[in-house]
């Protein structure tokens, strides 16, 4: 299920049948948000998992001096806090609606009686979270060992490849705003528009303040693949044409890394 800003392939109510996402609907609490209301505060000991059910929910770390951090914008679907069900930990994250917002709410209690009724729930849960620390992981990797140029096209890839559920080589828009991707990255404006235009000066994206348009993914991820430090554990997009990890490489070798 799409969301604004969001590589996570799936979320929990992506792996459930109809009934067992009623049942999951029917055994929480329904919360509404307006555009910008806060949900939550990390380190708050409130434990209780939230599915997103409409809008979407701003994912973020605030800083004591007022900076902040971008994890992800969640979109419907898409679950957080399972860290205080399953761990006994604090929230995470601060939290916030983008437009309006229909939030599920399941105490600890809520999820073990439907999850006993429904045990498709803990698998689709599983699943979804092996995924996410599948993107961590790689993230971590990236943010440790390439030029940021490369970590930011690595960035718009997943997040197109995201929006088109991995399918598809043409043009996709990104809905993802320009303050939005330094705060993710944790760089200047100035900054990230400077990386932003090595990546236009090479013809892989077109910028507007709120949109990327990716002119075409697959020689995104050709250029990707030829600049990672390492090799690629993600599967090739479904049309790949070659054995080259991610697609055809042909005549896309003169489009050189920019300098850190």
């Amino acid at each position: 299920m799409v969301s604004s800003f969001n590589s996570y392939p799936t979320g929990l109510m992506d792996g459930l049948g109809a009934s067992a996402r009623d049942a999951l609907v029917a055994a929480g609490t329904r919360i509404r948000l307006s555009n910008g209301q806060f949900l939550q505060s990390r380190g708050a000991d409130k434990a209780g998992m939230v599915v997103v059910l409409s809008g979407h929910v701003r994912m973020m770390t605030i800083a004591r001096d007022g900076s902040a951090l971008l994890l992800a914008i969640l979109g419907p679907g898409q679950q957080f806090n399972e860290v205080t069900l399953f761990a006994g930990a604090a929230q995470t994250h601060d939290a916030s609606a983008v437009g309006d917002t229909e939030l599920l709410v399941l105490t600890e209690s809520d999820y073990e009686r439907v999850a006993g009724a429904h045990p498709e729930i803990v698998q689709a849960l599983l699943r979804s979270n092996v995924h996410r620390l599948h993107q961590l992981v790689e993230l971590l990797n990236d943010l440790r060992a390439l030029p940021k140029p490369v970590v930011l096209a690595r960035l718009l890839l997943k997040n197109a490849r995201h929006v088109t559920r991995g399918g598809g080589a043409g043009p996709v828009e990104i809905d993802i705003s320009q303050e939005d991707i330094a705060m993710f990255l944790g760089v200047s404006r100035a900054y990230l528009n400077k990386t932003l235009g090595q990546l236009a000066d090479l013809g892989l994206v077109d910028v507007s303040y709120r949109r990327i348009h990716v002119p075409d993914i697959g020689a995104l991820e050709d250029w990707v693949q030829e600049n990672l430090a390492y090799e690629s554990v993600e599967s090739p997009a479904p049309d790949a044409c070659s054995d080259t990890p991610g697609g055809t490489t042909q005549g896309r070798r003169d489009r050189a890394v920019p300098e850190r």
